[in-house]
């Protein structure tokens, strides 16, 4: 599983205490929404954070 986000965005920390909580294993992709090589827009098509990735590629946004 892959979560998708950047460092700074309090969404992000939440989604990753969640996980870290539950033991759910993850990676962490920083991405930031405002960067002109923007890559969270491949995992969301709205651009924001965070996206959670499964192990199946399945896309999880808000």
């Amino acid at each position: 599983m892959k979560l998708i986000g950047s460092y700074t965005s309090p969404f992000v920390r939440k989604i990753s205490v969640i996980l870290l909580e539950k033991r759910i294993p993850f990676e962490f992709v920083n991405e930031s929404p405002y960067s002109e090589s923007n890559g969270v827009a491949r995992y969301n098509p709205l651009g924001k954070v965070p996206a959670l990735v499964t192990d199946d590629g399945e896309c999880w946004f808000d």
